[in-house]
Order: C-alpha cells, then sequence, then structure tokens
C-alpha cells in the first residue's frame, strides 16, 4: 500500500480533466527510480492547464472510458515513469499505478523488464506478474 500511496500522490500532478494517473517504478530493493503522471508532454499546452486535448473536452457520454486514445494528447503516467527511468531501472522493478494499466502501456513494461504491475482496483490491489518468456 506504501507505493500505491506514492503513486496517489503523484497522481495530483496530473494535467487531464477526465482521469488523473500516478505510477511510481520501484527497484528489486524498493527504492523508488522513477514516477510518472499522466499529461501533455513537457512544453505543451495541457488539458487541464489550457483546453488543449480534445478528448478532454467530450463528456463521459459522448466518448466513454477505455477504447482508443487516438484523439487524447496526453502521455500516460505509465510510460513517463518508464521513460524517466530508463531501461536500467526498469529491469527486475515493480510498476504501481493508481489505475489498471492499459494494453499499451502493460506491453511497453514488459518489454522494458518490469517483472510486475500493481494496481489498486475497487476489489482492492491487483498483481500482474510478467508473462513467461515465449507466451
Amino acid at each position: 500500500m506504501y507505493f500505491i500511496g506514492i503513486a496517489n500522490a503523484v497522481a495530483i500532478r496530473a494535467d487531464c480533466t477526465r482521469s488523473m494517473v500516478g505510477a511510481v517504478l520501484v527497484n528489486q530493493d524498493n527504492r523508488i527510480q522513477a514516477t510518472g503522471y499522466n499529461g501533455a508532454p513537457a512544453g505543451r499546452p495541457g488539458c487541464l492547464t489550457a483546453g488543449a486535448c480534445p478528448r478532454g473536452r467530450l463528456t463521459y457520454e459522448e466518448r466513454p472510458p477505455g477504447g482508443t486514445y487516438g484523439d487524447c494528447i496526453a502521455t500516460h503516467a505509465e510510460m513517463n515513469a518508464l521513460e524517466e527511468g530508463g531501461r536500467r531501472a526498469s529491469l527486475g522493478a515493480s510498476l504501481y499505478i493508481t489505475r489498471a494499466p492499459c494494453a499499451d502501456c502493460e506491453g511497453a513494461a514488459w518489454s522494458r523488464g518490469v517483472r510486475r504491475i500493481v494496481w489498486q482496483a475497487p476489489s482492492g490491489i491487483t498483481t500482474l506478474q510478467r508473462p513467461p518468456r515465449g507466451v
């Protein structure tokens, strides 16, 4: 719960009108390697700060959660943490997130060597272990 709590604190920095997500990359020695939150790339107008996201201007009825994100300008929290930490920090690490990862972020985490992904689901803490090689 400690690292999920930190991910929740990191999510406060998110620049999204639809969902504030935080992520924490933690190495095998339980040391934080990187954090990330969802928002526009550095130096670009954001959703909350500038109303720049086409997806962010839509209601949940117009664009339900999930689906494709082609109309979203944000980089996901998981991707920001993975990029900030780099490949070396990801090897064997755990990625703690405030919500379930999308398929793209899950795949990126596995390909960078993350060994488990942990998030707070409505039913409690959920953990995914890295799938065996060749699967």
